[in-house]
């Protein structure tokens, strides 16, 4: 197996603490998912999922008790492994800013001077 590879597989087992087996399985389904290639999409995507299971602690326990399948992990997004709270607060800013955008009553066209069409005027 490939030396970053194997270092993935080390760190996943690290942060699960759980039997290789599991660490192993998530390994080698963000291999697959990236076309059995260790490029930098491959290194990414297992960051990613190194950090959001350590700084999730709903979705390492999850993965850990097999509610998450292996497979189903190593596709989920950063947005799916967010913890529940900042998904929250993700979606609320989300929503006001198209409120914002859409419901933006201060709009007034532009005047310009007949004699200047250059100028602009209130």
């Amino acid at each position: 197996m490939d030396p970053i590879r194997n270092k993935g597989t080390q760190l996943l087992q690290q942060v699960l603490g759980t039997n290789e087996g599991v660490a192993e399985a998530i390994e080698q389904e963000i291999y697959e998912t990236h076309q059995n290639k260790v490029d930098e999409n491959y290194k990414e995507s297992l960051r990613t999922h190194l950090f959001n299971l350590k700084e999730n602690g709903l979705l390492r326990q999850r993965v850990i008790s097999g509610d998450i399948t292996p497979q189903t992990f190593a596709q989920m997004s950063t947005d799916d492994m967010a913890k529940p709270d900042l998904r929250l607060a993700e979606e609320h800013l989300r929503r006001r800013s198209i409120t914002d955008c859409i419901f933006h009553d201060h709009i007034q066209p532009r005047h310009r001077n007949q004699d200047n069409p250059d100028e602009d005027r209130p």
